[in-house]
């Protein structure tokens, strides 16, 4: 009977230290899973595929502190997505534009250090101490030779439909610069879209679109062709493009090159936009008195924000088909002015609100 007891015993005990054992096994699992939790939340960087298709490490979005953007469209994304307060560097059409210092008096003491494309203050640049740099190839390739300053190529210039180019370059900021950016980004992308369906609606029963030209500089010989990103935007404005049968993609900016005198005239132009001057100059020049666009008074000054309009940017990507399609056909928005869809884009996008000077101020009144 001694025996059995002893035996028991010791059954009893040994039971009671592989409990133990296994209770300490699992206690120390859970912690080491935990620790490992702790470090994956730790994390300060990750790695981003650009736009150019560049694996490219970067802080992780709540460690970002300092961004040099090198190209003016993107810095114009970081306010659609409210980062501009990370800016660190900027252009030098971005931080002397007066428009924008009204709206955002820090840019004024933001170095501007790219003058044009591809002409970036490396010195200047590093001064500013950047998390990374976000640019154009074109603006970002000084800084890969130059530095070790990590870079995003914003956009690699697609030539989807529109609006796709502009709804993933801001989706793309909104990755980089974590969850309130990426909501930001997709309240742009549905603003876009939902101007793209009213204008379709409204010009429904337009049956015969009116022909656009668009000159730039001073001489207004200067337009984008039918394979460019402008092309688009004055299809979605329910109009065409005269200068649609020219390819102008390879000329600078996005597409811009120049066409003769006698191109214009056998376009004969219905609206003529400029950016430069006052419709005026070409009412009273008997070179263009032919025109039916000069005829009829029917010339245009390109609107002007943030940033040009005749630029692949957010801003003129969501309003220049609106304010071309009330420009053309006033009479099928009878609810609605260009005045408030500019006003409706800086309160809703930007999230400021502009007053009656500062819309006169985009439209160049």
């Amino acid at each position: 009977m001694k025996k059995y007891l002893l035996t028991l015993a010791s059954l009893i005990m040994a039971l009671a230290i592989l409990a133990t054992t296994l209770g300490g096994c699992t206690t120390n699992n859970s912690s080491t899973t935990t620790t490992a939790a702790a470090t994956t939340s730790m994390a300060t960087t990750r790695t981003i595929t650009d736009a150019a298709g560049r694996s490219v490490v970067i802080p992780t979005a709540e460690n970002i502190h300092q961004v040099a953007i090198l190209t003016s469209p993107p810095n114009v994304m970081a306010f659609v997505v409210g980062v501009q307060d990370k800016i660190c560097a900027t252009t030098n059409a971005i931080g002397g534009s007066t428009f924008l210092q009204g709206m955002y008096p820090r840019l004024k003491t933001i170095p501007a250090v790219r003058a044009g494309g591809g002409k970036v203050n490396i010195e200047a640049l590093l001064q500013t101490n950047p998390d990374f740099c976000i640019g154009s190839d074109i603006d970002i390739a000084p800084v890969n030779n130059a530095t070790k300053i990590p870079t995003l190529q914003y956009s690699d210039f697609s030539t989807t439909p529109y609006p796709d180019p502009q709804k993933k370059e801001v989706r793309f900021f909104g990755t980089i610069f974590g969850k309130d950016a990426a909501a930001r980004a997709e309240k742009y992308c549905t603003f876009i879209d939902n101007n793209v369906t009213t204008i379709k609606s409204a010009t429904s029963g337009v049956n015969t679109k009116l022909k656009v030209y668009m000159g730039f500089n001073a001489d207004h010989l200067t337009t984008f062709g039918g394979d460019t990103f402008m092309d688009q935007w004055i299809e979605a404005a329910h109009c065409v493009n005269a200068a649609k049968p020219v390819s102008t993609i390879s000329g600078s900016e996005g597409g811009l090159a120049a066409m003769s005198m006698e191109q214009i005239l056998s376009w004969n132009p219905d609206i003529v936009v400029i950016d430069t001057g006052k419709p005026e100059d070409l009412y009273s020049n008997p070179t263009w008195a032919n025109v039916p666009a000069i005829k009829n008074k029917q010339v245009y000054l390109l609107p002007k924000g943030m940033f040009g309009w005749n630029r692949a940017s957010t801003e003129p990507a969501a309003l220049f088909p609106m304010w071309l399609a009330i420009t053309a056909y006033p009479t099928k928005f009878p609810n609605t002015t260009v005045e408030k869809e500019i006003k409706k884009f800086y309160s809703e996008i930007i999230q400021y609100n502009l007053t009656d000077a500062d819309v006169n101020t985009v439209l160049g009144k």
